[in-house]
């Protein structure tokens, strides 16, 4: 009976309790229908029939196809968009203001808007001293004047929707003042709902064992600032296909350390990676993840981050995998320090399930399947 299904829930994995209780209900309503009068039966069928539509209509999306909510809006690389890749993304990363227009203009993308952030790293940070080789310049203020200036007329015509400050800003050492700062002057300038500003960093903070950015300084006053509208971290995968990953080591960071500090008019942009490596191995030399298991690998990931993550929450804004053209002078193996004698990361542009399965979520996102 009823209880009976309770007392066996605890055992079944969670994804699939409600098609186990539907299945027990139907059992018992069979059972019941049996015993009752013609008319009653009638009654009772027609109402379990209602309820299992009601139970099964508040199920998660399903993993293949087009779940009825796409609640991410946005889709772009992380290292910027080309006439390959605007037929199913919808977001730029631009380095200048004709950077955006040029890209928006590509005639492979004229079936849905492109939308860019500028990048105001270069802008904003810097070598400021040696002992400080990266910070907030000392003239940012003036810096910043001039690049708002034209942007507030890239605001209005669309060709931009607001600024990216970078990309693991503190874990390259930044201070978290400066950091502040230089979102807060971005945000007098434009207040919020008139431009989205978002950065990335590194996920170096919240565990006790971590805190410490690449210069091997503590940092443990990290906060996201508040005059955010997006924030991110990037969390890669490199040894070789694993069940729940994505969940297990990215989700569960997210959901520990970033959404709890975030403000309600904040959201999340996801940073898969979708890259590959021919060296990954550990120092002996002892095979880990080839290429062909970082394009499986990466490929069954984004599945994840899009179908059961992306398109579940009504937090995330964005995803941008990480990337498309390659990175030669990046560091392809988990196992070998970088920039010695193995740095190769493949591109997705090389990596045909990769490619693939991002073209498939782009569409998704943009409603074109």
């Amino acid at each position: 009976g009823i209880s009976n299904t309770k007392a066996r829930l605890h055992r079944i994995d969670p994804n699939s309790r409600k098609r186990f209780v539907l299945s027990e209900l139907f059992s018992q309503q069979v059972a019941l229908t049996t015993t009752m009068e013609p008319k009653l039966a009638s009654i009772f069928c027609l109402v379990m029939l209602f309820v299992a539509r009601g139970w099964a209509s508040a199920a998660p999306p399903i993993y293949k196809g087009k779940s009825p909510v796409v609640q991410a809006k946005y889709l772009g690389y992380y290292d910027g968009l080309n006439e390959d890749t605007v037929p199913y993304c919808n977001m730029h990363l631009a380095h200048s203001i004709a950077d955006a227009a040029k890209i928006q203009a590509l005639p492979q993308g004229k079936g849905h808007k492109i939308d860019s952030l500028l990048s105001l790293r270069s802008v904003l940070f810097g070598y400021v001293s040696k002992s400080v080789p990266f910070g907030l310049l000392p003239d940012y203020e003036q810096r910043w004047a001039a690049v708002a200036a034209d942007a507030k007329v890239a605001l209005a015509n669309g060709t931009i929707i607001g600024f990216n400050l970078g990309d693991e800003l503190v874990w390259n050492c930044l201070n978290t003042t400066d950091l502040v700062t230089a979102a807060n002057a971005v945000r007098a300038t434009y207040p919020r709902g008139s431009a989205i500003i978002w950065y990335n960093e590194a996920a170096f903070f919240g565990s006790p064992t971590k805190g410490h950015n690449s210069c091997k300084d503590a940092v443990p006053d990290y906060t996201i600032p508040s005059a955010l509208d997006w924030f991110s971290v990037d969390i890669y995968h490199m040894d070789g296909q694993v069940d729940g990953w994505v969940n297990a080591s990215v989700a569960s960071f997210y959901d520990k350390w970033i959404l709890p500090n975030l403000t309600s008019s904040q959201k999340v942009v996801l940073v898969p990676g979708s890259f590959g490596s021919n060296v990954n191995h550990y120092p002996n030399g002892t095979y880990i993840c080839d290429n062909e298991c970082y394009d499986k690998m990466c490929a069954y990931d984004a599945g994840d981050f899009y179908y059961k993550w992306a398109k579940a929450s009504d937090r995330v804004a964005a995803l941008f995998p990480w990337n498309w053209r390659g990175c030669p002078d990046c560091n392809g193996s988990r196992f070998t320090p970088p920039h010695t004698c193995c740095a190769d990361e493949i591109g997705t542009v090389d990596q045909p399930l990769e490619r693939s399965i991002w073209d498939k979520i782009g569409k998704d996102i943009l409603g074109l399947v």
